[in-house]
């Protein structure tokens, strides 16, 4: 059984972490590509928010069974297989971690104008997993 109060203290993790996402105004992508300082606030909260949802899912995976993910991206895939999740969004969430994987290790130098992207439009995407999570183990 999914141990609702551990995945309700992880998902106010990835709140909190896109609640100092939030806080932040867009300057436009060209002040952003230029503020260092601005970069790193976004990008550490993106990571964060990205792994603390693979987090949820993975524990959600464990207490109910299911098959072992292979990598992170399947942790969204499995939630999608099971109803957890719908399929439009495990493939958002797939891309998240496809994004996350290239910052955090370095496949290829950090692209400001994707990071601006995801920030101004794809940061919705974790909210749109949270509430789905929330939805279906009203934590």
């Amino acid at each position: 059984m999914v141990d609702k109060s551990l995945v309700g203290r992880k998902l106010e993790k990835v709140l909190d972490y896109l609640g100092h996402i939030r806080t932040k105004k867009d300057p436009g992508i060209g002040i952003f590509r230029k503020d260092r300082d601005l970069q790193s606030i976004i990008l550490f909260n993106l990571i964060q928010s990205v792994q603390t949802c693979v987090d949820i899912g993975t524990h959600i995976i464990s207490d109910e069974g299911w098959e072992t993910p292979s990598t992170q991206a399947d942790v969204f895939i499995i939630l999608a297989e099971h109803k957890i999740i719908t399929k439009p969004l495990a493939q958002k969430m797939v891309r998240m971690v496809g994004f996350r994987n290239r910052i955090v290790h370095a496949y290829e130098k950090t692209d400001m104008n994707i990071v601006h992207t995801v920030w101004t439009l794809h940061s919705k995407d974790i909210e749109q997993f949270c509430r789905a999570i929330v939805k279906k183990f009203t934590v």
